[in-house]
């Protein structure tokens, strides 16, 4: 399609855009051509057939004059006309002269972030290559959105230049949204506009012929926390081959979501797609805030809350509600109905094992991702129901109070106090082993070893030096009868995805332990196509290929652009990011209490970091946490980590065993092993105290 034919598509559809007419090259040949009643100076522009193709565009390269007067047209004309390979039966177009105050171009993928670039003046040098632009990325904004931004503020957009932009860059979302619907671009639209005296003009609208340019914002998010800092090949590769699957929880409370993938492999890591999360918190008019703070992530977008959206999309909040509110119920019945089908599933590859190892491992790989799946989706249902009320009551003061004081608690906290009493030899190791052998570090991945694989050397590292007098374990206070009976439900919903995460994982090691039965090959430092050509008789173990490593990959970025290329970029390239002004300076507390100690710096769970400085009193920082980490907790009297929600799983075991924490630390505040410090786990702040007791250590 010509630019020609995009322009009289755009007027057809009576979306704003300059004025214009057309010339054949025939009929400017014979001197016989009119522009209508298009006042002069007018621009002239190229408008070649192959110019914006479906599978190849031409953009910037044949020629456009600005500021023609009537008598300059001809030569204008002539001018864009040679630029052209073959100007016969071809056109050019004479438009109305714009001199906007912005010009910028706007790369809208069906799938993937709107990457929106700016300048100021005439878009000439932007398309051309020859001016760099101001990046962010676009929301995708409705009509009612639109109209909105009228008569309140809901979007910093480019925060230096002006509400009158932003409101055409938010018409620009909308306008963007019609033509996807209406024209023919399987990847996207790649659209030229301008703003003139605050009104979107649209210039052009090609479809996009490059859709692995197409980027997402990728996170670390709870990933840092469950996962080592190299998760497994295998483990990677079957999260990322989840990802569409994972996104489908949302699609399902609201079919109008487009389809996504809510994780994505870059640099050999499995990430947490937070573009597609912000959508989907844009399309239902909630502040995109709420989920960049709940993962410690830059909020990119800086949408506010828009209620008219909301009160449009009540259907989907209902149905959310009516999930929620069978929430335990549902995870119980997942967990009693999974045990039987997954165990009738493993004794059905039995059989196979013997004959058809191929057979055998494809089974096995499409139950361990379903089983991954409905996990996932079963704690986004949890946590969607214990989030609001815990929020509330940690605004209120109450959640570290009742979490600590509740008779029952969680399973995770369990795990810590029956690790606590086997370092103090309370209980025997059988004994552990019975109830938490399934357990260990990183244990979200399928990969690392579990209590039951440890050797004696092992142990010993992982127990340490052995204490003469019992441990004071965590004395329970008595918790207002009020308060507790009537907020104790939202707590327990706590206490049912600590429990989901720890009966899932007993069938985790059970997918473990099947094939570490049915072979010696370190099976987790494969990816599944590997290991399917070696069950099946395809290759032998000294000819498998392993996952090239990659020395920048692990847990070194936070946030990032990522396109499908691989190409990593900082997020702060984003005009909006960047210019930020504000540092936050204190973390989030999770359980209160002041602290004075010496930093214990361990950037991941091992057995060859168990050990503390000989100082006291120690300070455990890490980057992330999780129940992996209990071997670590019963050693320090404070907890302090830079990744983190106050709903983690971390989190729930330190406020509920009475240890003084905080979490999303920001990442300024650097602390090093030996620092002497002061934490306190009720406002977040952590203070390095003198130069002095920190150099002498």
């Amino acid at each position: 399609m010509s630019k020609l034919q995009q322009l009289e598509q755009i007027r057809q559809w009576r979306l704003p855009t300059p004025r214009f007419s057309s010339v054949q090259y025939e009929d400017f040949q014979r001197g016989a051509f009119e522009i209508g009643k298009l006042p002069f100076p007018v621009a002239v522009r190229s408008s070649y057939g192959l110019e914006d193709g479906d599978q190849q565009s031409h953009a910037g390269q044949f020629r456009t004059v600005l500021s023609v007067e009537e008598g300059q047209l001809g030569e204008a004309l002539e001018e864009v006309f040679a630029s052209y390979p073959e100007p016969e039966e071809s056109q050019a177009i004479v438009q109305e002269m714009i001199y906007p105050e912005f010009s910028g171009v706007l790369f809208a993928f069906r799938e993937g972030a709107w990457k929106l670039e700016l300048i100021e003046g005439q878009g000439e040098e932007l398309v051309g290559g020859q001016q760099q632009p101001e990046t962010i990325l676009l929301p995708k904004f409705n009509r009612a959105d639109a109209w909105a931004a009228a008569f309140y503020s809901f979007w910093e957009g480019f925060p230096e230049k002006g509400r009158s932009l932003n409101r055409a860059l938010i018409w620009l979302s909308y306008y963007t949204q019609v033509l996807l619907r209406r024209m023919d671009a399987e990847h996207g639209l790649d659209i030229e506009f301008c703003v003139a005296k605050g009104q979107l003009l649209l210039l052009q609208a090609r479809p996009i012929t490059t859709p692995e340019e197409a980027e997402e914002v990728l996170t670390s998010a709870n990933h840092k926390e469950i996962l080592p800092p190299q998760p497994s090949p295998l483990m990677t590769a079957i999260i990322g081959k989840a990802g569409y699957r994972l996104f489908d929880y949302y699609r399902e409370l609201d079919p109008s979501l487009p389809r996504r993938a809510f994780i994505r492999e870059a640099a050999g890591m499995p990430w947490i797609n937070l573009s597609a999360l912000l959508d989907v918190m844009v399309h239902w008019g909630l502040p995109t805030q709420l989920v960049c703070r709940s993962v410690g992530a830059e909020d990119f977008y800086q949408v506010g809350l828009r209620p008219y959206r909301m009160m449009a999309k009540a259907p989907v909040f209902f149905r959310a509600l009516h999930q929620q509110s069978n929430a335990k119920r549902r995870v119980e019945n997942w967990v009693g109905n999974v045990r039987g089908r997954f165990g009738w599933r493993r004794q059905h590859r039995e059989l196979l094992w013997d004959n058809k190892k191929g057979a055998a491992f494809k089974e096995w790989l499409v139950d361990f991702e379903n089983l991954y799946v409905e996990l996932v989706s079963n704690m986004q249902v949890l946590t969607g129901a214990m989030s609001g009320p815990l929020a509330l009551l940690d605004k209120l003061g109450l959640l570290a109070k009742l979490s600590a004081a509740m008779e029952a608690k969680s399973a995770s906290t369990d795990y810590l106090q029956a690790f606590q009493q086997l370092r103090y030899s309370m209980i025997d190791r059988q004994d552990f082993l019975d109830a938490f052998g399934h357990r260990g570090f990183y244990e979200s991945d399928i990969g690392q070893k579990r209590f039951f694989e440890y050797s004696e050397a092992d142990w010993q590292q992982l127990l340490g030096r052995q204490a003469i007098a019992e441990p004071e374990l965590p004395r329970r206070k008595k918790a207002n009868t009020q308060w507790a009976k009537l907020l104790a439900p939202a707590l327990r919903l706590a206490h049912s995805r600590e429990w989901l995460r720890n009966e899932t994982m007993k069938l985790f090691w059970d997918f473990r332990k099947e094939l570490l039965d049915q072979t010696a090959l370190p099976f987790w430092e494969y990816r599944p196509e590997a290991l399917l050509a070696y069950f099946k008789g395809k290759q032998a173990e000294d000819t498998l290929p392993k996952p090239a490593s990659n020395a920048s990959s692990g847990w070194d970025m936070d946030t990032f652009l990522c396109n499908h290329h691989g190409r990593r970029l900082p997020l702060n390239l984003l005009a909006n990011v960047s210019e930020q002004r504000t540092q936050q300076s204190t973390g989030i507390g999770i359980y209160p209490g002041k602290v004075e100690g010496y930093v214990w710096r361990v950037q991941s769970a091992t057995l060859d970091s168990l050990q503390p400085p000989n100082l006291t009193p120690v300070i455990l920082v890490a980057d992330a946490l999780d129940p992996g980490w209990v071997p670590y907790f019963s050693r320090v009297e404070g907890v302090i980590s830079y990744v983190g929600g106050l709903l983690s799983h971390a989190s729930i075991i330190l406020r509920e065993s009475h240890i003084p924490a905080i979490t999303q630390l920001p990442g300024h505040i650097e602390l090093n092993d030996g620092d002497w410090i002061e934490m306190d786990g009720q406002t977040g702040e952590v203070t390095v105290l003198s130069e002095r007791e920190s150099e002498e250590v």
